[in-house]
């Protein structure tokens, strides 16, 4: 079983779900047998499933996806082809435990998220979609559509995005971190990442200062880029961590980057 061979939504995400998650092994952050994983953002489990292959099934991953149908994949993912090296948990992660409205989106699943609405779902498509568009005229889904011209690819991609305007709003659950760390008896964790759409900060204000000396490393990737990564960076800084921070031609068009800590 590879990462991505697993149960999934929507095949044509593999794709990116493929793109996305070579993203996180950058060379600053290393994966050791016998690693303690933290994957907020699970999704339907892509990431987990790399660092899984990667490490041989030698490493516990706890896992974590609030809405319910991707937790139902990940759980099954989880179940059938992990043998217990992932434990997946049916709620997020933020700064305390509470309630929030998310909107999924069936046809793009990736991009659900407490921080996207009917109100600014149309910007947010737009945005995607150069993304996409850039990331592909980089090389991200192989040669052929590489020379696919300009003006077809934004149309045909713009397409593809219009699934966002389908949504559906489910109320979840978000914990904090600290809270997870106590109840499970998590003594360290080698590597923490973080994809939760815009709620990078939410997750790390949910990290008490007694759990900090715990972190060994982190992979975030952060949406509002030009407004939040000085303000993650800082988080870590501020706690000892080397930082540094890497944003690609297609990551700069949709605003996003990667953040990468460590001790």
């Amino acid at each position: 079983m590879t990462a991505f061979e697993l149960h999934c939504v929507n095949a044509w995400e593999a794709a990116f779900l493929r793109e996305e998650v070579r993203g996180y092994f950058d060379h600053r952050v290393s994966f050791s047998p016998g690693a303690t994983v933290i994957d907020a953002g699970a999704n339907i489990g892509a990431f987990s499933a790399a660092v899984h292959e990667r490490l041989g099934g030698d490493v516990r991953i706890y896992a974590f996806e609030p809405l319910p149908p991707l937790y139902a994949l990940l759980e099954r993912n989880a179940r059938e082809f992990f043998t217990g090296g992932v434990t997946a948990f049916p709620f997020g992660l933020g700064s305390s435990e509470r309630e929030l409205d998310f909107s999924y989106f069936p046809g793009a699943t990736l991009l659900s998220s407490s921080l996207r609405n009917e109100g600014n779902v149309e910007a947010e498509r737009r945005r995607i979609t150069a993304s996409i568009v850039e990331m592909i005229r980089k090389g991200g889904l192989g040669p052929v559509a590489r020379r696919v011209p300009a003006p077809l690819l934004r149309f045909l991609v713009g397409r593809k995005t219009r699934v966002m305007r389908r949504l559906e709003t489910h109320r979840v659950l978000v914990r904090s971190l600290s809270s997870v760390i106590d109840e499970q008896g998590i003594d360290r964790i080698d590597v923490l990442k973080i994809d939760v759409e815009g709620a990078e900060l939410d997750v790390l204000h949910g990290i008490e200062e007694r759990h900090w000396p715990l972190v060994r490393q982190a992979v975030v990737e952060v949406e509002g880029w030009r407004q939040n990564h000085d303000r993650i960076r800082e988080v870590f800084t501020a706690r000892g961590f080397d930082v540094a921070a890497e944003q690609g031609a297609a990551q700069r068009s949709a605003d996003i980057g990667m953040v990468f800590a460590v001790r």
